[in-house]
């Protein structure tokens, strides 16, 4: 028996000897510096790729899915319905999964190494054949970004420098048509087409609209033959259709897979060029390549969620995730949209801030469903999916006492307008969403005649853990901010006339907002004795908001609300300290917290968030966001005022310079870049209607109306300022 024991030990150690030793088939040197750059994130050596879980992704805004995942997200697309009183045979709306056609397996192949192109938008894996030394297949994924209809999938094989041919085994692994919870399908393919053509129905409307999707996609042969000699590339295509876009989608998917298969060779450049305009704007870290690693994907991933021609939101889990059922809640304002904002303004007025004003209707109906309370207006649900209506699952109180999402809202369009100066917007779209929003807030409050004050009672705030409480700090002062912006509105449209300006301004002085004189902090909300919170609240008010206060109730509030936040919350509470202690000028206090604020996408070679450090939803765009506001906002001391912006420019530890790229601003862009001794500002394009001036504490008003360099002593504070006089 031990003489048994003792062989079977012998042959395993000789087993691993054999495992640790064989070689590997190592990635180029191109390769390898892409990886250094930032623009690539690889796995090589025999590490084998994550689980689902943690896996990359491929998407372009309109479509995407998780590599090796068994389903595919169309945004907008969702099943279940809108109101689940607990209900087992139905869940409540939700992304709706289609069976990921895209799937392909190769099985007579060795896993050699993998990577997602952050740069090229595009995933890879390279394969050897043991039985064909020196063949080598090349498996690429990616979500067509200029057709935003197709997937597309490549396999190319090289086997030139072979004597024998080569047969590769393929399938498509996960696909179970008549067992999928979200869908009825039927494919209605004829006989003989090397495609496939499915019509998929939701079981369930958020509300009476029955989404369909027309699928067309590549029949995937059981094998392929490479003759010797040859390299040769094989392409697989699914496209899609809604009757969310046109009655005759079935046909419309058809015509969209064959035009796209009669240019498939020329798909991946077209796909490529669409990028490099999205890359146009961008960060850039020098000294720390994982730093820019980090940038760069999280750039990514949110990016490939959204695209200016499909305006329906984007979830705390992206597109290729139905994290949080793929709703939109406030995470879209207040942590995802302010660093899109800086370098793709478009894509935020066209997706993110046209996704609410689409469904205003849906906003009004939440606040008359308050029958009690006599609301009216815009008042925005928490959680929101394909018709704008509340969505959020009944068991959570959530869905009816947070409401600061809709003052989030109004202070993102507020935003949006500050940096762009688009008027025409304003007038056209955001001043009616603006308006019923304060029409709503002034049905919300409640007068207190004996104090002539107005409070606003049983909410919940940013820290989820309270609920039910009354004047949360965070949410007054929002509040309070949607009033000044809705009346500043007002008269850039001329509409002043046309509101109650008595009654609202009467709301803006005389809502109570939480103090403690004695102390010189803020209590989070009336009663607050100290409770563990969930998540950056009160701080909030410093950053984004904004609001006015003293370095030492900054500092007061900061420290304070440092102690008794949990450790298991989500990683946007760090990045916002980090905002904090540099606005105070601790490096010291701002690096410990900057470092916590994207320690959640350590987990993954692809840099895939969690949403908190033990897990939660992926790939967590919301961290994301409230990372990429740490660096920009927070060490590039950038803040956002109607007519300018204020810079103070300081460098995270480890690193030696920050960029950003191509920022617009009122219709111009520039690049922001500074190291440990300079700092240099450039202006790229000019909006000939608009004229900018900087002033900086070296300079005074230089006109910004060449292209030639400006210089500043690293350390300076400075502006960007309109200068129309």
């Amino acid at each position: 028996m031990k003489i048994s024991n003792f062989i079977k030990l012998f042959v395993l150690i000789v087993l691993i000897s054999i495992i640790n030793s064989q070689e590997y088939l190592q990635p180029p040197q191109w390769w390898n510096n892409r990886v250094e750059s930032g623009n690539l994130l690889s796995i090589s050596n025999g590490e084998q790729e994550p689980t689902n879980y943690l896996m990359t992704n491929v998407g372009n805004g309109y479509v995407a899915f998780v590599i090796g995942g068994e389903l595919i997200y169309v945004g907008g697309v969702y099943n279940g319905p809108a109101v689940n009183l607990g209900s087992t045979d139905h869940l409540p709306s939700h992304r709706a999964g289609i069976p990921n056609f895209q799937n392909i397996v190769i099985s007579n192949v060795q896993f050699e190494y993998a990577g997602l192109d952050i740069e090229n938008a595009t995933y890879t894996r390279v394969y050897s054949i043991p039985s064909s030394p020196g063949t080598i297949v090349k498996q690429v994924f990616y979500a067509h970004q200029k057709i935003r209809n197709i997937l597309v999938q490549e396999i190319e094989v090289d086997n030139s420098e072979s004597e024998n041919d080569v047969i590769l085994q393929l399938g498509v692994v996960g696909i179970n048509l008549t067992a999928n919870v979200d869908f009825n399908i039927l494919n209605i393919t004829n006989d003989g087409d090397d495609f496939q053509l499915y019509n998929l129905t939701i079981k369930v409307p958020e509300v009476n609209f029955m989404t369909s999707v027309a699928v067309t996609t590549t029949t995937v042969p059981q094998s392929i033959t490479i003759k010797n000699g040859e390299k040769k590339k094989h392409h697989y295509i699914s496209s899609f259709l809604t009757n969310i876009e046109t009655d005759d989608y079935i046909e419309g998917s058809l015509d969209i897979y064959k035009t796209s298969f009669l240019l498939a060779d020329q798909l991946m450049k077209s796909h490529l060029d669409e990028w490099k305009k999205i890359w146009i704007a961008g960060i850039e870290v020098g000294g720390d390549s994982h730093l820019q690693q980090v940038v760069n994907s999280s750039l990514y991933y949110l990016f490939s969620s959204i695209r200016d021609d499909w305006p329906h939101g984007i979830s705390p889990g992206g597109l290729a995730s139905d994290g949080y059922n793929g709703h939109s809640f406030w995470d879209t304002e207040t942590w995802m949209l302010p660093p899109i904002l800086l370098l793709n303004s478009k894509v935020v007025r066209d997706c993110l801030l046209q996704y609410r004003i689409n469904n205003l209707q849906g906003a009004h109906e939440k606040a008359l469903s308050y029958n009690l309370n006599n609301y009216t207006g815009y008042m925005f649900p928490w959680e929101s999916a394909f018709t704008g209506i509340e969505v959020c699952p009944t068991f959570a109180p959530t869905g009816i006492l947070e409401q600061h999402i809709t003052a989030d809202i109004a202070l993102a369009m507020r935003q949006y307008y500050y940096l762009t100066g688009d008027l025409e917007w304003l007038i056209d779209y955001g001043y009616k969403a603006l308006k019923g929003m304060a029409e709503f807030w002034a049905s919300r409050v409640e007068y207190d005649q004996s104090t002539e004050q107005y409070s606003i009672n049983t909410i919940i705030p940013p820290d989820e853990y309270a609920v039910g409480v009354n004047n949360s700090v965070y949410t007054n002062v929002a509040v309070k901010m949607t009033f000044q912006w809705v009346i500043e509105a007002a008269a850039l449209v001329n509409d002043t006339e046309n509101i109650p300006l008595e009654h609202w301004s009467s709301i803006v002085n005389g809502l109570v907002i939480l103090f403690d004189e004695t102390n010189q902090w803020h209590p989070e909300y009336q009663g607050y004795k100290g409770e563990t919170i969930k998540q950056a609240d009160v701080v909030l008010l410093g950053f984004p908001l904004m609001f006015n206060m003293s370095k030492e109730v900054r500092k007061n509030d900061l420290i304070y609300y440092e102690a008794v936040t949990t450790n298991s919350g989500p990683a946007m509470t760090y990045s916002m300290h980090t905002v904090a202690w540099l606005e105070l000028d601790s490096l010291e206090n701002a690096t410990k917290q900057w470092y916590r604020s994207y320690n959640n996408c350590n987990n993954s070679p692809f840099l895939v968030w969690t949403e908190t450090p033990t897990g939660g939803a992926v790939n967590f765009a919301t961290g994301m966001g409230g990372f990429l506001q740490g660096l920009m906002f927070g060490y590039g001391g950038l803040r956002v005022y109607q007519g300018n912006l204020d810079f103070f420019p300081q460098l995270p530890e480890g690193t030696t310079s920050l960029k950003i790229r191509s920022m617009n601003y009122q219709g111009s862009t520039f690049n922001i870049g500074w190291n440990q001794t300079t700092i240099t500002f450039e202006m790229l394009t000019f909006n000939p209607s608009v004229y900018l001036a900087l002033l900086s504490t070296e300079y005074d008003n230089i006109i910004l109306n060449s292209l030639d360099p400006i210089y500043l002593t690293s350390g300076s504070k400075f502006q960007i300022y309109l200068n129309n006089n």
